[in-house]
């Protein structure tokens, strides 16, 4: 139950304070003082979507605090989210620089977590609910909290998510074996490839190599000749210089030791040449010119260089892909086993899912039938004596659908198999239609309220928050309204926002929204009515203005009619 409510620089509530009782609360005031602004403060303080237009002009944040009690019976299922103790206190702060802070019981949280809680805590059926009942994919959220079928639904939720991964796993496994085939096919072309061109460690290299000397072999030929009789091969060559240097050096040796110390140097560079001409006369026969082995070499070089630069590759990269699709044939796994596995898992996931879901289905069409007369006797209380109101639970065939049942299938989802739509006829001789083509405003409000009846006592939820439910009813049928809502007090805490005095009149606790000019702003003032206060407000309903001897005459018989 809601025990206060808190308001800070919201809007144009600059501050309220307001403590709600049990029973039927009523909030009333005149067009435009803000009387839904208490309802959007609530909301937010509940976690619902904040904007920093609600910030009031000139201040940097905005408040929101909210106290509720907790009922023993309501504990555990607070306890479930993490919520153990029996007050609990929301607060939000909206602010114009960073985000909004969160706390619960004095602890900061996310608003996610705020709006878990505050679903559990409040209904709060404000005036786009209209809209909300009128949607017929809502509809099964209405006659699933009637039915109160979580845990079938739990079951439900659970298997389709289960079956949707073993199906996404066989599609993508699917999409990998095809993709996988596909690339060992292409593996399979170059290996063959790779393996018929044959490319050797450093080949290309050494062939480049081999052409160089092969296209210029006269060249190389005539110069390592001419090398060589530099060296050794003609009179005066670097050879017989350097022998008639050693044959000097030793012969001064015998008198200077000196010399003796250049020998070494000598013979080995006696050494070197020799090395050198023998290198040039064997290079010298080697060299020879081959047209035919320089062709070969070419066009290898060729077909070498086209295979690098087919694959992308460096030579010495191509060498390692090469071994590497080697290794990955050689290792090629057959995913047939796997495939088999998994498509027996999920036909069995398969059938639990459709058993689950016929037992829901089943829930569902039995409640169904019960909140159809439910709702029609509450209707006829309300003013509607001749309506008929029905609940459709039915099942579309789709080819390629998850639930299977007696030969057919069905298209399906984490919400079951049904599709769910509310048939109206508010007058005797017109055929049943779908509520979202017939009903008019008064009787949405009247559908509205007569569901949420209905469902009293089974959403285990305290507060219930209607924002003029009184939409299009006036006269006897907003009596008859109010004392539903009074009726519907005995179960929950009600906090009704209204324009008429037949509800008002109804009230356990009243309160009045006012508007005032303070130091040239627009303020907004929640204020508790006391019985006199009482008897002038919902005079002031009747007439629509300034109470009079009429008016208030009138609205004392109404409170009499409470007693």
């Amino acid at each position: 139950m809601l025990k206060s409510l808190h308001i800070e620089n919201f809007a144009i509530v600059d501050e309220a304070n307001v403590s709600f009782d049990s029973g039927l609360n009523v909030i009333t005031g005149e067009t435009g003082v803000g009387k839904s602004l208490i309802v959007d403060a609530l909301s937010i303080a509940l976690g619902e979507r904040a904007f920093k237009d609600f910030i009031r002009d000139g201040y940097p944040s905005a408040v929101v605090e909210a106290v509720f009690e907790v009922k023993p019976s309501e504990l555990k299922k607070l306890a479930s989210q993490g919520f153990n103790a029996s007050i609990i206190t929301v607060k939000r702060e909206i602010r114009l620089q960073g985000k909004s802070k969160v706390w619960i019981n004095g602890q900061s949280r996310t608003v996610q977590e705020l709006k878990e809680l505050g679903d559990l805590l409040v209904d709060l059926h404000g005036q786009h609910e209209h809209q909300y009942l009128l949607n017929e994919e809502h509809h099964v959220d209405f006659l699933d909290q009637f039915a109160e079928s979580q845990d079938l639904k739990q079951a439900v939720a659970d298997k389709y998510h289960t079956l949707s991964g073993l199906i996404r796993e066989l599609r993508e496994r699917e999409k990998t074996a095809s993709n996988r085939n596909e690339q060992f096919q292409l593996y399979t072309f170059q290996l063959q490839e790779l393996n018929e061109i044959n490319p050797q460690p450093n080949e290309l290299d050494e062939l480049e190599k081999e052409r160089r000397v092969l296209e210029n072999a006269l060249t190389i030929s005539e110069q390592a000749s001419a090398l060589f009789k530099e060296v050794d091969g003609s009179d005066g060559s670097a050879l017989e210089r350097v022998n008639t240097i050693i044959r000097q050096l030793e012969g001064l040796s015998i008198y200077t030791g000196t010399a003796a110390t250049f020998l070494p140097e000598a013979l080995a560079a006696r050494v070197t040449l020799q090395g050198i001409a023998d290198f040039a006369s064997e290079y010298e026969k080697e060299v020879q010119a081959d047209p035919q082995r320089l062709s070969e070499v070419e066009s290898r070089i060729r077909i070498l260089s086209r295979l690098c630069q087919k694959y992308n590759r460096s030579y010495s990269e191509l060498l390692d892909y090469w071994e590497e699709i080697r290794i990955r044939l050689e290792k090629q796994d057959d995913p047939d086993w796997s495939k088999a596995e998994l498509t027996q898992s999920i036909k069995q996931h398969t059938q639990a899912y459709s058993k689950a879901c016929y037992a829901l289905s089943k829930h569902r069409k039995k409640e169904a039938s019960i909140l159809s007369r439910t709702v029609v006797e509450k209707l006829s209380h309300l003013g509607i004596p001749k309506a008929r109101f029905e609940i459709e639970v039915s099942q579309e065939e789709q080819e390629g659908g998850l639930v299977e049942l007696e030969s057919k299938i069905f298209r399906a989802d984490a919400t079951g198999m049904d599709k769910i739509v509310f048939w109206m006829q508010a007058n005797p001789g017109e055929p049943l239609r779908p509520l979202a083509r017939i009903a008019s405003g008064g009787e949405i409000s009247r559908i509205m309220l007569s569901i949420k009846s209905a469902m009293s006592g089974k959403d285990g939820i305290g507060t219930v928050i209607f924002d003029e439910i009184d939409t299009g009813i006036s006269g006897r049928i907003a009596r008859v309204v109010g004392a539903e809502l009074k009726d519907l007090g005995r179960h929950h805490q009600l906090i009704s926002i209204t324009h008429l005095p037949q509800i008002a009149s109804l009230a356990d606790s009243h309160f009045r929204v006012e508007k005032h000019l303070i130091n040239q702003r627009t303020v907004t003032r929640v204020k508790r009515l006391d019985e006199n206060e009482r008897i002038n407000e919902i005079a002031t309903l009747i007439g629509d203005g300034a109470p009079g001897e009429t008016t208030l005459l009138a609205a004392k018989e109404l409170l009499i009619q409470e007693d």
